[in-house]
């Protein structure tokens, strides 16, 4: 996609999994991309490992507004704007709501939800002054039908669908487009995690189990998330905004 050449692309929750994914996938694209992380050894590796001249590491606490700004204004003195900005970084709590404590709930709803806003709030202001942008947010399945025994997670990644579409319509004036992904049972090393803590068997069984889940019968791949991001951005989605791109391999169309 010609048009997303030179663009500038900053992408939170970038050290690893469909962040990382997404990340080669613009550089792939010509685009320059920055890579925000609170993992700064991964973040670091990321860049090294990419091997490319317009990858830069910012480290990055999603959960702190200090930190969401220093984003956007060191990736503005390096790149002088932002044209793409993905809010990808996200975790994953298991407790159940009756034995969760408020640290527990606070620390999830701060990262899935909370830094959606901080980060959103500070580009959206160079956008506007630029008239123009494109937010992408990364939702989930899980924000659109509930998912067994992670009750906390489904909310946040709800809250982050209806924030998608609230700041769709409110900045569609100033030319700005807001998106979200919702991927499905995707292999991820975040997923894995949490496999492994909620299922008997090893990885490999449980990942073929986890497969029968989707009708087209195999788990999602980053970068079939990461392919989903890019078309969000380029301008093959213009008349796009507001929207859930629903990438789960069928999971909820059943």
């Amino acid at each position: 996609m010609k048009n997303l050449k030179d663009k500038v692309v900053v992408i939170t929750g970038a050290a690893s999994g469909i962040g990382l994914a997404a990340a080669e996938a613009f550089l792939n694209e010509g685009s320059k991309v920055v890579i925000a992380d609170i993992d700064e050894e991964n973040g670091y590796k990321a860049v090294k490992d990419l091997n490319q001249e317009n990858v830069y590491f910012i480290r990055t606490d999603v959960t702190e507004e200090t930190d969401c700004l220093n984003l956007i204004q060191e990736t503005i003195e390096k790149y002088g704007q932002i044209d793409v900005f993905l809010n990808n970084a996200g975790i994953e709590i298991t407790t159940p709501i009756h034995e969760m404590s408020i640290e527990e709930w606070n620390k999830l709803i701060s990262v899935n939800l909370t830094g959606v806003f901080l980060c959103s709030k500070h580009v959206l202001k160079q956008m506007i002054k630029n008239k123009k942008g494109n937010i992408i947010n990364t939702c989930s399945v899980g924000g659109l039908v509930a998912w067994p025994g992670i009750p906390a997670y489904n909310a946040s990644k709800g809250g982050v669908l209806q924030l998608t579409k609230s700041l769709a319509i409110e900045y569609a004036k100033y030319n700005i487009r807001v998106n979200c992904v919702c991927p499905g049972v995707i292999d991820t090393p975040l997923n894995e995690k949490s496999f492994l803590q909620n299922n008997v068997g090893t990885l490999e069984e449980i990942k073929k189990q986890k497969s029968k889940l989707n009708p087209i019968g195999r788990l999602g791949t980053v970068k079939d998330i990461a392919n989903a991001m890019v078309f969000l951005a380029s301008d093959e989605s213009s008349f796009m905004t507001g929207s859930t791109l629903t990438v789960d391999g069928g999971y909820t169309a059943i």
